[in-house]
């Protein structure tokens, strides 16, 4: 028997973060009170702090972010977690769900997350999770992070499924926004050229899809860039490495904010994210996220020229971009049946269509959902063409 007795409760959930440029290398220094302030106003004497820390900024940083901290009269405690796509998973979120339990973080103080976009993800779902819900404040210190996993409120962790011993790439995670984001690029320079490349996956990504502004900045100034690691250099005009992060970081919230929760599933800045998924979960595969996606990107200007979207001309325009940038364009990995599992993962994940965005030419696109798997077939043929830079598999 039904009852007509209910009750539908709609209420505006309020969502507002800071993404804060903060001049280059200052943020550790100690006069530069911007770090020390993103973590909150406490009452007089409580003088301690929390933060996790990338394992490999740790090694180069440590000591600098805690003599930061000792100079505040501040007693910081860390948790250091490795950053790297095997290191990401629920075990991560336990260990610092540990440390803040025995640190007894409080339920409106924030916590630092410095690092690459693995720790920040990881970090951002043990915020999600602890008391249902504490602050925290984002560091990125990666030029894919900062232009990336800084700017948008999704964390996660890989899942490795007990039923079908798989591992899913991002499977459980959360909508989690910080509190706010400090974004200092002196921290790209210790990177090194491989990792410089995997940051302009993103960026070329957003390139493509959004902007032949900033396609040319990279068409015109990315191998110097790759080469300088993304420092200034005599070859590279003034400004054009900051230029680059604030188009990269606009466009993402521009495409991010009136779609935060994800509603609408066809998103452009999905490009580069069909295929380069399950490529990233082959087993002992070598590729980083950014490499991951560019391959994808590059696949899907193939698919898009098949069409009859954009012509040749066009795939070459963005291959020799790719290669300027030492991006990897293929992988051995990258079968037709990793292909074709690809589209019905995307079904499975954009909620019964494909959905996979294509260019329609740069700076625009279109998502489609009726790829087959013959025409993946002929796109790997066409692949197959091209003199190719490999991943570091």
């Amino acid at each position: 028997m039904s009852s007509s007795k209910g009750w539908r409760n709609i209420f505006t959930l309020p969502i507002s973060y800071d993404v804060n440029m903060i001049p280059t290398g200052t943020l550790l220094i100690p006069s530069n009170l911007q770090l020390l302030e993103s973590t909150g106003i406490h009452p007089e004497g409580y003088n301690t702090r929390f933060a996790v820390v990338d394992e490999a900024v740790n090694d180069i940083y440590g000591e600098k972010i805690h003599q930061y901290f000792v100079a505040q009269n501040i007693e910081l405690t860390t948790i250091i977690i490795p950053g790297g796509e095997p290191d990401k998973r629920s075990v991560a979120v336990d260990k610092i769900l540990d440390a803040m339990c025995a640190y007894k973080l409080r339920r409106r103080e924030p916590f630092l997350a410095i690092g690459g976009g693995v720790v920040l993800d990881i970090a951002g779902m043990a915020a999600c999770l602890y008391r249902r819900g504490v602050p925290f404040v984002r560091v990125p210190t990666t030029l894919l992070a900062i232009v990336d996993a800084s700017v948008g409120v999704k964390n996660g962790v890989d899942y490795c499924c007990q039923v079908t011993d798989e591992t899913y790439k991002n499977r459980v995670g959360s909508f989690y926004a910080p509190s706010s984001c400090l974004l200092d690029t002196s921290f790209i320079a210790t990177q090194d050229k491989r990792n410089i490349s995997n940051g302009f996956g993103e960026i070329l990504k957003l390139a493509l899809v959004r902007s032949v502004d900033l396609f040319e900045l990279l068409e015109t100034h990315g191998s110097a860039l790759v080469e300088s690691r993304f420092a200034d250099s005599p070859s590279v005009p003034d400004g054009v490495q900051q230029r680059i992060i604030d188009v990269s970081i606009q466009i993402m919230l521009e495409e991010l904010g009136p779609n935060l929760w994800e509603q609408t599933l066809e998103r452009c800045v999905d490009y580069g994210h069909t295929f380069s998924k399950l490529l990233e979960m082959v087993p002992g595969v070598d590729i980083m996220h950014g490499e991951a996606v560019n391959i994808d990107g590059f696949f899907c200007c193939l698919l898009s020229y098949l069409r009859g979207f954009i012509t040749m001309d066009t795939v070459n325009r963005v291959f020799q971009c790719m290669q300027a940038l030492q991006m990897p364009t293929t992988s051995s990995h990258f079968t037709s049946k990793l292909a074709w599992q690809s589209c019905k993962d995307a079904v499975e994940h954009r909620h019964g269509a494909q959905r996979i965005p294509l260019l329609t030419e740069i700076g625009d696109s279109v998502c489609v959902s009726d790829v087959t798997s013959d025409e993946l077939d002929r796109a790997l043929e066409l692949l197959e063409t091209f003199k190719h830079v490999m991943s570091g598999e």
